[in-house]
């Protein structure tokens, strides 16, 4: 199945969720993951059709986030998922999980900086190997990876505001 990538680049967390929020309720027709860089974070968000997602929305979480916590442990970074994403008892991911018109959202985030690591992770590595986690998954195919002209929010998004 082939889903979208979308590329927001460095936007605020409260734009990034009308971003998604915006994209949800467009009813979109394909699985589309949602990137962007943060302060000290990369927020993520799956926003997919309903009949692409688990029956039961109590599976949404752990369906989306599986891949999140496999992409934390192919860099050595020894995360969980226990009803979110945790890191030696702590939760490091902000995680919101909602139906939106005929989609299912999961919202994320993966830390910039990775324990014992002064270095920040690229998000360019970062996003290859999230992106092949979910793609092995899912068995879905990203057929695109779109970067947002000058950082812009389209104009869908700017009507959610």
């Amino acid at each position: 199945m082939t889903a979208q990538w979308l590329r927001l680049g460095e936007i605020a967390q409260r734009d990034f969720d009308a971003a998604c929020d915006a994209l949800a309720v467009s009813g979109i027709p394909a699985p589309t993951l949602v990137w962007a860089e943060e302060a000290a974070r990369y927020p993520f968000a799956l926003v997919v059709p309903l009949k692409f997602a688990p029956g039961r929305e109590r599976r949404w979480l752990s369906w989306g986030l599986a891949a999140a916590v496999a992409t934390y442990r192919q860099f050595g970074v020894p995360a969980y998922l226990d009803g979110e994403i945790f890191l030696h008892g702590r939760d490091i991911a902000r995680t919101r999980v909602a139906r939106i018109g005929e989609c299912a959202l999961i919202v994320s985030s993966f830390l910039m900086r990775f324990p014992g690591s002064c270095v920040a992770t690229p998000s360019f590595e970062l996003e290859q190997a999230f992106r092949l986690r979910l793609e092995a998954q899912h068995g879905w195919q990203f057929g695109s990876s779109w970067p947002l002209p000058g950082g812009k929010l389209p104009q869908l998004i700017l009507q959610a505001r």
